[in-house]
């Protein structure tokens, strides 16, 4: 690696840190917001994809 590299690969662990600090401090906040909601009773969350699930005694067999 030659000496002028060596500013992009600081810049590039600078920004690394800054973006890592900023998402763990992200989640903290996130935490305590979830601490603070309920009572200790969760609610059934949604499916990722945002779709429905259906229950599986509703569904037929296959053939």
């Amino acid at each position: 690696m030659t000496a002028g590299n060596w500013g992009f690969v600081v810049a590039a662990y600078g920004l690394a840190a800054v973006v890592l600090i900023a998402y763990w401090r992200f989640l903290v906040r996130r935490e305590k917001e979830l601490q603070g909601q309920g009572s200790g009773v969760s609610e059934p969350q949604a499916s990722v994809s945002g779709h429905p699930r259906s229950e599986p005694a509703s569904r037929s067999p296959l053939p």
